[in-house]
């Protein structure tokens, strides 16, 4: 996707397949050795722009990025007939040129589902440090971007059903809604829409303290250019169940392991198992420059960017372009448990969870050593057996344990089971295109077991996982005992009352903690994690799910001992043991008090049109629902609010939206505020009332 003589802008494929190159076909990408994207069977490329701070001496220095998110959305009202992105499809998005917003240029669409201004489909979010402003199509406020600044963009979904690519980017048009709605007739197909967010590290630049000073690689110091390529490298297997079973019903919460397909290619070592290859293009684009890479001038509109300005003029002698080498996907070994794997006479045992809190606790707790160059299975292996070792396990890709006891309170995988143990030996990494090894994960480890008979186990055994700790049983799974829930799906976590961490926990330090929150009232669940964190709430949030209500540890699930108790199970990651506070008395919404009946929650802005109920209020530092209710019927009124614990309104009708903003609609539990009067009743909260009425008075 190059318009023009040396009309490269610096750009950095993210989360993408590695041997990619300037003329990549479909069947290269798909036969390429591995993808940095945690699904194996996406070796799609994705790409956005790097962006630099323009210092005013003339050098420009790349702004740090933090890499990029892809979505996969499901939308519209013809979302159940979305098919698969067809093989060698290539999307442009956005334009590189643009240094305005363009309110004219809009989608195509109808009465039911208008049309809006393409330029939406960029925005850009400053993650500063408290609350978040809102989208907006330009770069703004970056210095103030604590956190980040994030680069957003949309793709386009229709498709015309015939071409692949074109120059002129015809071959696919947006929804009518950008990432919502229908497509224009002529494109009746409509595959999953991208969503790209890029997040540049903009408070990283060192004495980058002008926000006017950052600039885009296409010379776009706005942002109204921020562009993204699509190159589909998908197995077209997997893209296609994946689409037809989990993009709109199967999956609906984005969660990868809710999609059977997906999670059976899901790997959390795909950072390591496909490192960032050398640079093809013969030019700088790193550090501190000294131009603009690819002759690209800077200019700011709000007229469209010349062509002339993002290519190298006839006198430039253009850059050498390294050809990428392309091969096919690299094999790895995958031993089974039992089987003959490395040095002679070394047996694998299997796939365990290495995950102690406490010195004694590791699956292997005899000997360690660290060496991502040198780490495979067979160093590991000869390792161990050198310093009298009989066991061998390798883990982190570059780690080896050696014991002679595998600690009998670790839990082997079952055969199969995927995300556990899949990182790349580092050794076998840095040797390059040969057969890899696996070394283990992410608190997980691949051991092995030395069968020679005359083989003499003469390491030091003060802290063998056999000695060091007898097995005890797991323990502390009560009638309380809600099961093991997944957390943070979405970013979203499965309690979000209070937590806290420590290195002594245990269920009864989490119980007690969570019984004293919430201002000495409590909270309904507790809930252990990680074997150190302990998190609180009085709701499950609707994106979590029970993973098995079962108290038997999986390798899957929760299985990690509380660092505080090794017999008790605290979770795991990204899983919650959770349980029920039986002793907590919970606050209530009263359905009715007298001729007064619960309407629900009505929202109250109090913004220039009033409040929602105009009559008579009163605050009291004693405020209930009964007292409020007593005071507007003594005023005849037939609706009563109670809002923000303390304060009651009395009015006769709940005034129009248009003129309060006011609206009835489902009470949230999480932000309802316990009676000033009444610590077991709620009056509403911050910015709406419990609504009550009565027809007669």
């Amino acid at each position: 996707m190059m318009e023009g003589r040396g009309a490269i802008s610096a750009r950095r494929w993210r989360g993408t397949v590695r041997d990619i190159g300037v003329n990549s076909t479909y069947e290269d990408m798909v036969n390429s050795s591995c993808s940095s994207c945690e699904i194996h069977a996406d070796k799609s490329a994705y790409w956005t722009p790097l962006l630099y701070y323009h210092y005013p001496n003339g050098s420009f220095y790349e702004v740090p990025h933090f890499g990029s998110v892809v979505y996969y959305l499901g939308r519209g009202p013809n979302v159940a007939t979305t098919i698969p992105f067809p093989p060698g499809l290539q999307i442009l998005s956005g334009n590189k040129a643009a240094r305005s917003y363009d309110n004219q240029t809009l989608t195509w669409g109808n009465a039911e589902y208008p049309g809006q201004p393409i330029a939406d489909r960029v925005s850009f979010l400053c993650l500063t440090a408290g609350d978040l402003p809102p989208n907006m199509p330009y770069m703004y406020n970056a210095t103030q971007c604590v956190n980040g600044m994030r680069a957003q963009i949309a793709f386009q979904s229709c498709w015309d059903g015939i071409h692949n690519y074109t120059t002129d980017n015809s071959h696919v048009a947006y929804l009518s809604g950008i990432d919502n709605g229908i497509c224009p007739p002529n494109y009746p197909y409509q595959f999953p829409t991208i969503f790209v967010e890029t997040l540049y590290a903009v408070t990283s630049v060192p004495e980058g303290t002008d926000d006017d000073r950052f600039v885009f690689s296409q010379g776009d110091p706005t942002g109204y250019g921020f562009h993204g390529d699509f190159i589909n490298g998908w197995d077209m297997d997997v893209q296609t169940e994946a689409v037809n079973n989990c993009l709109y019903n199967g999956a609906p919460d984005g969660v990868i392991q809710e999609c059977p397909v997906l999670n059976q290619q899901d790997s959390n070592g795909y950072p390591e198992n496909c490192p960032e290859r050398p640079p093809q293009i013969g030019e700088p684009v790193k550090g501190l420059l000294t131009q603009l890479p690819g002759c690209i001038e800077i200019t700011y509109g709000p007229e469209a960017a010349p062509a002339a300005s993002m290519q190298c003029p006839a006198s430039v002698a253009l850059p050498s372009i390294t050809p990428t080498p392309m091969g096919m996907p690299l094999a790895t070994a995958s031993p089974v448990p039992g089987q003959p794997f490395g040095l002679p006479e070394q047996i694998y045992m299997g796939c365990y969870n290495d995950t102690g809190g406490t010195p004694g606790f590791k699956t292997l707790n005899g000997l360690f050593y660290s060496n991502y160059t040198n780490m495979t299975v067979e160093f590991c292996q000869n390792y161990c057996m050198a310093n009298g070792y009989r066991f061998s396990g390798v883990e982190y890709a570059q780690e080896c344990h050696c014991d002679n006891e595998i600690n009998p309170t670790a839990i082997m995988a079952p055969n199969g089971t995927v995300n556990q143990c899949t990182w790349n030996c580092g050794g076998t990494m840095t040797l390059g295109d040969v057969e890899q090894e696996f070394c283990g994960g992410l608190q997980y480890i691949d051991i092995y077991k030395n069968v020679n008979t005359s083989f003499v186990a003469f390491g030091n055994n003060d802290n063998t996982a056999g000695n060091a700790q007898p097995y005890t049983p797991p323990s502390g799974f009560g009638s309380n005992y809600l099961g093991c829930w997944q957390d943070n799906a979405q970013g979203t976590r499965l309690l979000d009352g209070d937590m806290t961490a420590a290195q002594y926990m245990n269920l009864t330090v989490c119980a007690d903690f969570c019984a004293a929150g919430n201002n000495g009232f409590g909270f309904q669940y507790y809930g252990t994690e990680f074997g150190n964190q302990c998190f609180c709430g009085n709701e499950i949030t609707n994106t979590s799910a029970q993973l098995t209500a079962t108290t038997t540890p999986t390798n899957q699930t929760c299985q990690m001992r509380c660092y505080g108790a090794e017999p008790e199970i605290c979770g795991g990651p990204s899983a919650v043991s959770l349980y029920n506070n039986t002793a907590y008395v919970p606050p209530v919404v009263k359905p009715s008090i007298g001729k007064y009946v619960s309407q629900g929650c009505l929202v109250d802005p109090n913004g220039p049109g009033g409040r929602a109920i105009q009559g008579n209020d009163t605050r009291s530092a004693d405020m209930t629902i009964e007292k409020c209710i007593k005071f507007c019927l003594g005023s005849y009124y037939h609706y009563a609010g109670i809002e923000y614990a303390a304060e009651c309104y009395c009015g006769n009708e709940i005034l129009p939206e248009t003129q309060t903003g006011g609206h009835l609609a489902q009470c949230n539990i999480t932000d309802m505020m316990r009676c000033a009067g009444n610590v077991y009743e709620y009056c509403g909260g911050p910015g709406f009332m419990d609504l009550y009425y009565s027809a007669s008075l």
